[in-house]
């Protein structure tokens, strides 16, 4: 061997190992892209079954690999730096690629799947009870179920297909489907609905109120031009979920969406005092990018939501009506069977 030879081929393995040092593996890129998704190392490490120190020290050592701070760590608190914002959109959109690179080219994944975000009360209390409608309707067809307040931003967050987003529709850029027209009403415990004789009566119990962003009382109370009382709700949570529980338990008066709302109706969990409903100002839209709504798994998601959706609410104003009845009915025995001297109700 020459010594050019030599040189060159000396050359040659000094910029593969060069390029080794530069380039992080792909184990490390998973486990920046679980943590920083997920905003948690022990999240990511529950995601990835391994342990939160495992996930540390590959956070670290991928932090002194490429010479620079990823995280800011404050206690068991993490976030992103600038810098790592940035990465983490460069990381999942080379990870997605890779992702749908393989399954095009081998088929590596066994079916088609499409990742869903949204809230995670509309996870919890609607998608998650009818999943296996979903299964049954398309066996071959994966839904994974991702739970955010923070809207998606499709550009950086590539493992996300799709997303259903709570509010008035103008969502620039994607495309955008009404799921239902959907109605909103008072909803609380059968005990407290039988000490609501009108719609006035509720400024004597406790109105739990959300996110001045996304709270609809004063559109239901002012059809009856009361719309003052809203100014007088109790934040308790913006957890949509623990205000529907709060009310079921007799702590006061929820808002209901007829979506959410339904299956607690029909099981008698929740009562509907009043037969008034009102068109909801804010929907549940479906979004995705609009270069991908033409996509067969990403239409036969969307066109099972939308039927589950309209299924859910279908009669939804007869149910508020027997809530009525009941609540009435409840009334009276109540009457009937306490003494004069005892009453009770929930104070603002």
């Amino acid at each position: 061997m020459s010594i050019l030879q030599y040189l060159i081929i000396l050359s040659f393995i000094l910029f593969i190992l060069k390029m080794a040092r530069l380039l992080p593996s792909l184990n490390a890129l998973r486990v920046f892209d679980a943590a920083a998704r997920l905003g948690s190392f022990s999240r990511a490490a529950e995601e990835l079954s391994v342990t939160q120190s495992a996930v540390s020290r590959q956070i670290q050592q991928l932090e002194r690999q490429l010479g620079g701070t990823l995280f800011l760590r404050r206690g068991p608190q993490i976030s992103l730096t600038e810098t790592g914002r940035e990465y983490h959109g460069i990381v999942q959109s080379g990870l997605a690629i890779i992702r749908r690179g393989t399954h095009r080219l081998f088929g590596a994944e066994p079916t088609p799947s499409i990742t869903l975000n949204t809230v995670p009360s509309l996870i919890s209390n609607w998608l998650v009870p009818r999943l296996a409608d979903f299964e049954r309707s398309h066996p071959r067809l994966s839904l994974r179920l991702s739970a955010s307040t923070a809207l998606v931003d499709f550009a950086l967050q590539n493992d996300i297909d799709a997303a259903i987003r709570f509010g008035r529709g103008n969502y620039p850029g994607l495309a955008v489907e009404l799921l239902v027209d959907d109605v909103i009403f008072p909803v609380c415990s059968p005990d407290v609905a039988s000490k609501l004789r009108k719609p006035e009566d509720l400024g004597r119990f406790r109105l739990f109120v959300e996110d001045p962003h996304f709270d609809l009382w004063g559109y239901w109370l002012e059809a009856f031009g009361i719309a003052e009382l809203a100014q007088s709700g109790k934040r308790l949570s913006d957890d949509y979920n623990v205000q529907l529980q709060a009310a079921a338990l007799g702590h006061g008066v929820a808002l209901g969406r007829g979506l959410l709302a339904a299956d607690d109706l029909k099981a008698g969990r929740l009562v509907c005092p009043f037969d008034k409903t009102v068109r909801s100002p804010a929907q549940y839209y479906f979004v995705c990018p609009p270069e991908r709504l033409g996509e067969e798994a990403i239409r036969q998601t969307l066109d099972w939501l939308k039927q589950a959706a309209a299924d859910t609410v279908a009669g939804l104003e007869a149910w508020c009506g027997n809530s009525v009845s009941s609540a009435k009915a409840a009334a009276i025995g109540t009457q009937i069977s306490m003494s004069p001297s005892v009453s009770w109700s929930i104070k603002s």
